[in-house]
């Protein structure tokens, strides 16, 4: 499949972005080939750009991947699940504490709090789905798109604090790690829920490799050069970048090793269900009927005569033998093949073979005489 090659020219682009967002801190302004901070700036969001533009090109001209996908057992994803249901919690509770004991109410910072913790409920749960099996059939839409709502309100968060500030000094790469996050997660509850869409898992590729190129450098850098050892709570946002990175880092990977071509993969709708269930019905009438289980998924070379059928639909049927009997057929078997009644009656045991011929000979004679 094409949207495999997009990982070609991540990687590169990856470690392009991570080096130009740690240039800012590491070297002084001006030292590295004459650019500036903002420059580098420019080309962090330029590599997450040109990662969005191959993945896309790549995945438009792939025709043989699956628009459906279910998870599958993956440790790591679970764990990181786990820790960022855990970050989620506490920044979602520091929040509600903050707002409560400032005695004002900013309603998006409220509707922020209560997202966070509500999405901590959600990574729980796919934490455990990862790391027990992913579950089949169709999951609640609603609650797995409560990620894509928390990050779609800190992106407008973002666009309230460049009001307030100059353009130079505005956090830019904030700002686009929410828009592909928030896109990458509206996406990934559609391809876990299993809706019709046309291009859900395609989308979770185009959008989810930008976003780990943004988020991992924005958080690692945070968490690296600007660590806030008297007021540990303010270094969740980035704690939380790097984790949603890692976690849609992991998924990618299990999504490119697992998914599925087109033409394997069928979704059988409600009314299909139905359709089914009234032909099954309808088949069991002068049926011996009983539970069938998960033997009919085997193949068919592994049943055997003398197997037990119990479990499976079949039929009794009396086979009636219609092949024409002609007369003298019919005459010597009654006189050869057949014992009457008294015969059997006075006969302890079967005649002997000399005795069997006198009673031919006698019998050939007179249907000789009778034809005559």
């Amino acid at each position: 499949m094409k949207s495999k090659l997009s990982w070609i020219p991540f990687v590169p682009l990856f470690l392009v972005a991570c080096f130009c967002k740690a240039a800012q801190l590491i070297f002084p302004e001006g030292t590295l080939l004459g650019l500036s901070n903002l420059q580098l700036e420019y080309f962090y969001l330029a590599a997450v750009v040109l990662i969005f533009l191959f993945t896309a090109l790549f995945c438009l001209l792939d025709k043989k991947i699956s628009p459906y996908y279910l998870p599958h057992r993956n440790i790591p994803a679970g764990l990181i699940g786990f820790v960022l249901a855990l970050a989620f919690a506490a920044d979602g509770a520091m929040s509600m504490f903050h707002i409560i004991g400032s005695g004002s109410i900013d309603a998006l910072r409220l509707i922020e709090a209560i997202l966070l913790l509500l999405s901590a409920i959600v990574f729980v749960v796919l934490g455990l789905t990862h790391s027990l099996k992913g579950s089949e059939g169709k999951r609640f839409a609603l609650f797995n798109v409560i990620p894509a709502i928390l990050c779609a309100i800190r992106m407008i968060l973002a666009f309230v604090s460049f009001t307030t500030i100059s353009i130079r000094l505005a956090d830019v790469a904030n700002l686009a790690c929410y828009v592909f996050a928030t896109l990458f997660f509206f996406n990934y509850a559609v391809a876990l829920s299993l809706t019709k869409a046309k291009n859900a898992v395609k989308s979770c590729m185009i959008f989810g490799l930008p976003a780990v190129a943004a988020l991992i450098p924005y958080g690692a850098i945070k968490l690296i050069f600007s660590f806030d050892t008297q007021e540990l709570a303010n270094n969740l946002p980035g704690a939380q970048a790097v984790l949603m990175g890692l976690y849609i880092l992991a998924f990618l990977i299990e999504l490119c090793a697992f998914v599925k071509d087109r033409d394997s993969v069928r979704i059988i709708d409600e009314d299909e269900v139905e359709e089914v269930k009234v032909e099954a019905d309808a088949k069991k009438d002068g049926y011996v009927t009983g539970d069938v289980d998960e033997a009919e998924d085997e193949r068919e070379s592994s049943y055997l005569h003398t197997a037990d059928t119990s479990d499976f639909l079949y039929q009794e049927t009396k086979t009636v033998d219609t092949t024409p009997v002609s007369n003298n057929e019919k005459e010597l078997d009654s006189y050869i093949t057949e014992t009457s009644k008294e015969d059997a009656a006075d006969s302890d045991r079967p005649r002997d073979y000399t005795s069997r011929l006198d009673e031919i000979d006698k019998l050939i004679l007179e249907i000789s005489e009778q034809s005559d």
